[in-house]
């Protein structure tokens, strides 16, 4: 079916027209936005102006909590550490299930992957929270409820990489009777490996982030005490632990982002 001039006439101005309306379009979902969030510049200046205060307020940083500060720090690292092999652990066999490949049944991985998103819509606070409930206060909640985040968010990236590797070695695993769990791991894992240990690393940087401000909700760690001190306002000792963060931060980016260069 061939289209004459005048059909060409009217796509051509259904193209012209589209940017603008879709600008607009946007632009009016941005303002609605605006108008729900309650913004409101004049207090955001004022604010900027009780920040400066405060930031003021931090100098000279009280060095004396250095080693409280470095001590919190390790269990936040400690926290993240384990929350994350926890759940690589237990992401690593639920991704070859959620993965669409020709391994498994469509079905079954579709299943899989809408309770994974279902688990995702939780964020990882609230489930620390409900550890909090279950367990108690400490460290131990929080490496609890970053492992149920990265199992989470760890499960779909595996996945999408187990979806992306080469049928080939898939179809010569098959071709001699291989099981489904030895299709995965003889065909599919060691293609998909360098991607998982990426995404691990990835991870294990977000989850030091997260670990401090699971502290604010009684899970221990640099968060915790971090809060301690806004609370009462102790601005110096605030810098102090803002330091910490900053440098646990920039090293642990440092390191993932190195070490994810040589595995990929």
């Amino acid at each position: 079916m061939t289209i004459g001039p005048a059909g060409h006439h009217g796509l051509g101005r259904v193209r012209r027209w589209a940017a603008p309306l879709g600008v607009t379009a946007g632009l009016a979902v941005f303002v609605w936005a605006l108008r729900g969030s309650e913004f409101d510049a004049a207090r955001l200046v004022e604010g900027f102006g009780r920040a400066g205060v405060y930031v003021s307020q931090m100098a000279p940083p009280d060095l004396s909590v250095l080693p409280k500060a470095a001590a919190a720090l390790i269990v936040t690292l400690q926290m993240a550490l384990v929350g994350t092999v926890l759940g690589a652990l237990a992401a690593a066999p639920v991704s070859f299930v959620a993965a669409r490949t020709s391994a498994l049944p469509r079905a079954l991985s579709t299943t899989v992957k809408t309770g994974l998103n279902v688990l995702r819509a939780v964020p990882p606070l609230v489930y620390a929270v409900l550890f909090v409930y279950m367990v108690g206060l400490g460290p131990f909640p929080g490496a609890l409820g970053i492992a149920v985040g990265s199992f989470v968010m760890l499960a779909k990236l595996y996945a999408e990489a187990l979806e992306s590797v080469h049928p080939a070695p898939i179809e010569a695993v098959k071709a001699v009777g291989a099981r489904p769990i030895q299709v995965f791991v003889y065909g599919m894992l060691p293609q998909a490996l360098p991607q998982y240990m990426a995404h691990t690393l990835y991870a294990w940087e977000l989850n030091i982030s997260a670990a401090t401000i699971l502290g604010i909700v009684g899970a221990g760690g640099i968060g915790f005490e971090l809060i301690a001190q806004i609370n009462y306002f102790q601005w110096h000792k605030v810098a102090t632990y803002l330091l910490v963060l900053v440098a646990m931060v920039v090293t642990a980016d440092t390191v993932s982002y190195t070490l994810r260069r040589r595995i990929v």
